[in-house]
C-alpha cells in the first residue's frame, strides 16, 4: 500500500441472500483529500459505508487502513484507529447543552471509555476547544441551548462538531449537508475544507454543487460496482454517468 493512500480496498464484495449489494469494489482514498462517493438511488453506497466502518462483514475482499488490514476489526476498535464515520460518536446528548455535547467529545478523546463522566471543572478544561469547534459551525450562539432543542441542520452542525472533537485521520460523512438551511452550507462546506488540510474527508453527498465545489476525485457507483471515477469534470462528463442518473433522482 502507498503512504499515498491512507484507504484502500481490494473487491470489495456484499451479498445479501444472493443480491449483490456491492460488488468488487477496488477503492483509494488519498490522504488530506477530500474524495466524493455517489450514485443513483440503490447505488450501494451505504453499503459501502457500512463496510468499510466493518459495521457489516464483506463476504469478499478486504479493507486496508493506514496499511493495516482492518476487514475484520470491530467498529470500535475502527473508530479508535482514527477511522470515524460521523453518527458513530457524534450522536446528540439531547438533554445536555450544545456545549456540554463538545465538551464530552473531548473528554472522551483524553480518556478511558468512561472517562467522560466527570465533573464540570474536568469539563471545562476544554471549554477553549470546544468554543473553537462550535464557532466554526455557527453554533457558538447557542452554546447554552439543550441539544435536543436545535433544529435539524443545526444538529447536524453540532454532529460534526463532536466528531471533529476525537480529531479522527479520516472522517466518513454520510450527506453532511442534508437538512441545511441554505445559510448553513457555505460554513459548513468551508469548514469540511478546513477539516481536509489535516485529515482525510470521505464523503455520501447529494449537493452536486458540494462536491464540484470541495472534492478532489469522486467515485461514482451503480447496482454496487464503480461505475466511473474521476474529479468533477470528468465523471460529471462521462455518458455512463449521465446515462445512471437519467430519469432517477438522488438518493
Amino acid at each position: 500500500m502507498s503512504s499515498d493512500y491512507i484507504l484502500e480496498t481490494e473487491g470489495l464484495s456484499k451479498q445479501f441472500r444472493g443480491f449483490h449489494a456491492v460488488r468488487d469494489v477496488s477503492l483509494r482514498v488519498k490522504r488530506h483529500s477530500i474524495h466524493a462517493l455517489i450514485g443513483p438511488n440503490g447505488a450501494g453506497k451505504t453499503t459501502c459505508f457500512n463496510l468499510l466502518t466493518t459495521f457489516l462483514s464483506p463476504s469478499a475482499g478486504r479493507i486496508r487502513f493506514n496499511g493495516r488490514d482492518i476487514t475484520r476489526s470491530d467498529p470500535a476498535s475502527v473508530a479508535a484507529s482514527g477511522l470515524v464515520r460521523s453518527f458513530q460518536i457524534s450522536a446528540v446528548f439531547g438533554q445536555m447543552s450544545v456545549l456540554d455535547n463538545v465538551r464530552v467529545a473531548l473528554q472522551r478523546k483524553s480518556g478511558g471509555s468512561f472517562a467522560f463522566w466527570r465533573s464540570d471543572r474536568v469539563l471545562e478544561r476544554h471549554d477553549a476547544r470546544a468554543l473553537e469547534l462550535l464557532t466554526a459551525v455557527g453554533l457558538e450562539p447557542y452554546q447554552g441551548h439543550i441539544a435536543a432543542d436545535l433544529p435539524y441542520g443545526r444538529k447536524r452542525a453540532l454532529e460534526l462538531a463532536t466528531t471533529l472533537a476525537l480529531d479522527p485521520e479520516l472522517i466518513l460523512l454520510d450527506e453532511p449537508i442534508a437538512g441545511l438551511g441554505h445559510e448553513d452550507i457555505g460554513p459548513v462546506t468551508r469548514l469540511i475544507a478546513e477539516v481536509a488540510r489535516q485529515r482525510t474527508v470521505l464523503m455520501v453527498e447529494h449537493n452536486m454543487k458540494v462536491v464540484a465545489e470541495l472534492c478532489d476525485r469522486i467515485t461514482v457507483l451503480q447496482a454496487g460496482e464503480i461505475l466511473a471515477e474521476g474529479n468533477y469534470d470528468e465523471v460529471s462528463r462521462d455518458p455512463r454517468v449521465i446515462d445512471a442518473y437519467v430519469g432517477g433522482a438522488h438518493d
